[in-house]
């Protein structure tokens, strides 16, 4: 009988010790915890939904923000910690909750929530909302919006004074209303922007529904945004899905500008050179994406040729010789689709089958975490030799998944250090 026990003793810690190192993927643990690093400070935090590029005064940056103040550094910065948010000054105080009432403020919400930044060649734009309580539905809600532009050489000048909200002229484009179910704040107009390499090819887009379509108008700085329905035609619109009716993106393909349905998009354009590829999530209706990348070269969209990523795309980044997808659905309850992907790109073009990383990005950023935004500073280093972000966030509960709010913010790759970890 003590032979039985030492035996199943025995067994039950060798098949522990074999369990230990089998992850539910079937990849060695082991891997995976030789991949692990000393975190660095997790200095930018919070959900950010951009990375952009800005040309101010000839140099290269790139803008953020997680709700709060715009944060930034040199486009080619390769080091932690290197953010910072001094010498801007917004026009609004930023968001913050009242318990007292003070000389200036009273009790409740005050100030602005920055949700977006987004930019063209000369402007950037900062979207922004103030908040009520609302009895009637007992829910904070959205009390009104606003769009701040401001010209890019003007926007470490110290000064408020030339920041235009263009809601105040344009109300008519930015209606919100509470959902049916009474959860969810619904927007009536969406943005998207090109954000590439080129400057000259960098422009930002509202998008506004009249009626049953939508009216598209290219933003131009603090001047009324430019009516652009008519220019989006059959010959430079790209369509993933057949019943998608909005437009979601623009991208620059060679030297030609195309709009899509497409909610993520990325091209292989750099600073100097136009693009000769771009990549366009599918799409299941207007607003969420499938698991399916298509490559195109022309004008012309072939369906048949794609690449399975194994979850929905959030975002996309590329360099001399990868593609990164960063995935995740926002349809989800709590997130457990998300994290990163790669393809190589050889000869040029992207391949079509999904191959592992050799840094430690899917043990950094795992299937927890939806990966907001994805950049690559210089499209023409390979991975390796690139410095690169992610933002990530979570959907639902941090107890429902493997999720920490602790990792949800700014992730950055630099050659220099070799592997990811926080920004």
């Amino acid at each position: 009988m003590k032979k039985s026990i030492k035996n199943l003793a025995l067994g039950l810690l060798l098949a522990f010790t074999a369990l230990s190192f089998i992850s539910c993927g079937h990849e060695p643990v082991f891997y995976g915890i030789i991949h692990d690093v000393v975190p660095e400070a997790a200095l930018v935090n919070g959900n950010i939904t951009s990375i952009v590029r800005c040309t101010v005064n000839s140099e290269e940056y790139l803008f953020l923000s997680n709700g709060g103040a715009l944060q930034y550094k040199p486009l080619d910065s390769s080091k932690h910690g290197e953010w910072k948010s001094d010498g801007i000054k917004l026009p609004f105080k930023l968001h913050h909750y009242n318990y007292y009432a003070t000389s200036g403020e009273g009790i409740g919400h005050q100030g602005e929530l920055v949700h977006q930044v987004l930019a063209d060649a000369s402007n950037i734009y900062v979207f922004t909302a103030d908040f009520e309580q609302n009895d009637q539905y007992g829910v904070v809600m959205p009390k009104a919006f606003h769009l701040w532009a401001k010209p890019l050489d003007s926007l470490f000048n110290g000064s408020s004074a030339d920041w235009v909200d263009i809601v105040e002229t344009h109300d008519e484009y930015f209606k919100f209303s509470l959902n049916v179910k009474e959860t969810e704040v619904e927007l009536d107009f969406s943005f998207f922007f090109t954000n590439t390499p080129k400057q000259a090819h960098r422009k930002a887009y509202l998008a506004v529904k009249a009626s049953d379509a939508f009216k598209y108008y290219e933003l131009n700085g603090a001047a009324d945004p430019l009516d652009c329905t008519s220019s989006i035609t059959a010959a430079n619109k790209i369509q993933v899905y057949d019943k998608s009716t909005k437009i979601n993106s623009a991208f620059y393909l060679g030297s030609d500008l195309y709009f899509s349905d497409s909610l993520v998009v990325i091209t292989n354009e750099t600073k100097d050179d136009n693009s000769t590829f771009a990549c366009l999530a599918g799409m299941k209706s207007n607003y969420y994406t499938t698991s399916d990348l298509y490559i195109l070269t022309s004008g012309v969209l072939n369906k048949e040729e794609k690449i399975s990523a194994s979850s929905p795309i959030a975002s996309l980044a590329v360099t001399a010789d990868s593609l990164i997808i960063g995935k995740g659905s926002y349809g989800e309850t709590y997130t457990s689709t998300g994290g990163l992907e790669r393809v190589l790109i050889t000869n040029n073009l992207p391949e079509t089958e999904i191959k592992g990383f050799t840094n430690n990005a899917q043990y950094q950023i795992t299937t927890s975490y939806i990966v907001l935004a994805l950049l690559c500073t210089d499209p023409t280093l390979n991975e390796a030799d690139a410095n690169l972000y992610a933002t990530v966030s979570y959907r639902g509960a941090s107890s429902s998944s493997s999720a920490s709010y602790t990792n949800v913010g700014l992730w950055s790759y630099y050659p220099t250090r070799g592997n990811w970890n926080r920004e």
